[in-house]
C-alpha cells in the first residue's frame, strides 16, 4: 500500500513550491492547473511526459480520467519513480464541473464526490514503495460558534458534510507563511498540528508543530515512522 499525503494551502502559500527538493528523475507530477513549477530550472528538471514512450516525469490533464490512466501506468510501469505529486486536486472537481454545468439536476455533483473518493483509493492501492502527495486548496470559514476552521476545499455537500475529505487520510499537512519580523522576508512551512485546521499527523511522526516546506523532509520523515 502507497503512503498518500493530503497538503492543503491557499493560492500562495507554498504548495508547488515544497515539490522543490524531490528528486526530478524519482518524482512525477501530475499537472491538473498546467502551471509552471515555481523554482529555478523546474522544465530542464521535468521533462513532460511521452504517453507513447512512456517517458518523462510531468504531465498536465484536466481529466480525472486520465490522471487515474497515467497513475496506474506510473505504478506499474516506472519503478524508477518514488515519488508522485498530484497539483492542484481540487482542480479536477472544477473542471468535472464546468463540463457539465449545463446540467440541472444533481448528478454532477454525485461524479465530483465519487471521483474524489475513488482517486484517494486508487493510489493507496499502489505499490509499497511509492509516496503520493496530493496538493490541495484549503478553504477559510467559521463554525456555528464563530471560530476560524481551515479545511479541504470541497465542491458539493456529499463529500464535505457525509465523508469529510480529510479523513481519508493518516496524514494532512497546512501550507502557510509568515513574514520574518525583522526583514520581513516571507517564510514558507507547513503545520504538523494545528487547532483550527483539519490538520493530523500520527502522535511522534513530527517533533515540531511548524516544519519546513519540503516534501523530502515530509517523505524522510514518514519513511522513518512506519518503516
Amino acid at each position: 500500500m502507497a503512503d498518500v499525503v493530503l497538503i492543503l494551502g491557499e493560492s500562495g502559500s507554498g504548495k508547488s513550491r515544497a515539490i522543490k527538493n524531490l528528486p526530478p528523475k524519482r518524482t512525477f507530477v501530475l499537472n491538473v492547473d498546467n502551471k509552471n513549477l515555481p523554482y529555478t530550472g523546474s522544465k530542464s528538471m521535468f521533462p513532460p511526459f511521452d504517453m507513447n514512450t512512456g517517458e518523462g516525469n510531468i504531465f498536465a490533464t484536466k481529466s480525472t480520467k486520465t490522471v487515474a490512466q497515467v497513475l496506474k501506468y506510473v505504478n506499474a510501469n516506472r519503478p524508477d519513480i518514488r515519488f508522485i505529486v498530484i497539483d492542484d486536486n481540487q482542480y479536477l472537481s472544477l473542471f468535472t464541473y464546468l463540463d457539465r454545468i449545463d446540467e440541472k439536476d444533481w448528478a454532477k455533483y454525485n461524479t465530483i464526490a465519487v471521483n474524489m473518493i475513488q482517486l484517494v483509493e486508487l493510489c493507496k492501492s499502489f505499490r509499497d514503495d511509492l509516496m503520493i502527495f496530493i496538493l490541495h486548496h484549503a478553504e477559510y470559514s467559521s463554525d456555528v460558534n464563530g471560530n476560524d476552521k481551515i479545511q479541504a476545499k470541497i465542491m458539493g455537500k456529499f463529500v464535505k458534510e457525509k465523508v469529510t475529505f480529510e479523513g481519508l487520510f493518516d496524514t494532512v499537512l497546512l501550507c502557510d507563511k509568515e513574514a520574518d519580523p525583522e526583514t520581513q522576508e516571507v517564510n514558507h512551512f507547513f503545520w504538523t498540528r494545528n487547532a483550527k485546521a483539519t490538520v493530523k499527523t500520527p502522535e511522534g511522526m513530527f517533533a515540531d508543530q511548524k516544519i519546513p516546506n519540503d516534501l523530502l523532509i515530509v517523505a524522510k520523515a514518514i519513511h522513518a515512522y512506519y518503516h
